[in-house]
């Protein structure tokens, strides 16, 4: 099958994301089957135009191209294993957010069963897929990615991060965590103003305005990591520890926990503790790396 062909696809799985996946392949001309475990869920699909099968292995034979949108690694693997035979000759998306090694463990089973396996992350919500901000990384076989192609694209941007499976899910994991912690932010400069009687919305709009500037300073921190010197002459260890601590001590002041600030703290603590007070707070990032 070409990239450019339209392909027969399967959607297993009919939760918000699978269900907005399976309304997306139909509108962009696909022919699609659905599986979920629940059959109700299949009712409004069919009256849209897809197929519903009544099981994996019938869902699997029906289409050249499988995605994946179950609820977890576990039940992918409980789900594709007894229909391994099945999937043979075909193209598995997975689309279940797992981590880097469960990826890798899911497309080794798919390599000894002739499976051709892609992993993907997605970068968007239910409401996103198919819209400009909608964002899809994929990893692992590139030959079936390739195949897949043109119906991965009605999804939202594509992006192949390479042979390893792994990849794209490092990648999803290394974004939400940047994601989480800035939002970890935002719940600590709401709790810290509701002491003061300040709704949470106008909290979060000021906190908006203040980062949307400063991440522009982002590649520049990350050209001072690369480098690996961190004698730049910016924010020192020692300068960000004493900032630090007025942030916890503010927080404490007004009865909202430190938790969440507490661990930036304990990193520069120890780089000063090891003689580093002087370099670059970015420093932290060696400390990130753990034994196996």
């Amino acid at each position: 099958m070409s990239a450019n062909a339209k392909s027969t696809v399967t959607v297993l799985g009919l939760g918000a994301m699978g269900s907005a996946i399976a309304e997306r392949l139909r509108r962009t001309g696909h022919t699609t089957t659905v599986w979920n475990r629940t059959a109700a869920k299949t009712r409004p699909h069919v009256e849209a135009g897809s197929a519903a099968a009544p099981t994996v292995a019938d869902a699997v034979r029906a289409s050249d191209l499988v995605l994946v949108v179950l609820l977890d690694h576990a039940s992918v693997r409980e789900h594709l294993d007894p229909v391994a035979a099945e999937l043979r000759g075909r193209t598995v998306v997975n689309l279940v957010t797992t981590t880097p090694n469960q990826a890798r463990e899911t497309a080794a089973w798919a390599a000894e069963e002739g499976i051709a396996y892609v992993d993907g992350a997605i970068m968007a919500t239910p409401d996103m897929i198919g819209g400009p901000g909608s964002r899809l990384l994929y990893s692992g076989d590139e030959a079936a990615y390739t195949s897949a192609r043109s119906a991965l694209e009605t999804l939202g941007t594509a992006d192949f991060e390479g042979a390893d499976a792994g990849l794209a899910s490092l990648k999803d994991m290394a974004l939400l965590s940047a994601l989480d912690l800035m939002f970890s932010g935002y719940v600590q400069a709401i709790a810290m103003m509701r002491t003061v009687g300040v709704p949470a919305v106008e909290t979060a709009r000021e906190v908006q305005a203040w980062l949307e500037p400063m991440l522009s300073y982002g590649p520049g921190l990350a050209a001072i990591i690369d480098g690996g010197t961190y004698d730049t002459g910016g924010q020192s260890v020692d300068f960000s520890r004493a900032g630090q601590a007025s942030l916890i001590t503010a927080s404490r002041e007004q009865g909202i926990s430190a938790a969440l600030l507490e661990p930036h703290k304990k990193l520069l603590d120890e780089l000063a503790a090891t003689g580093r007070g002087d370099s670059d707070w970015l420093r932290i990032v060696d400390l990130l790396t753990i034994s196996k």
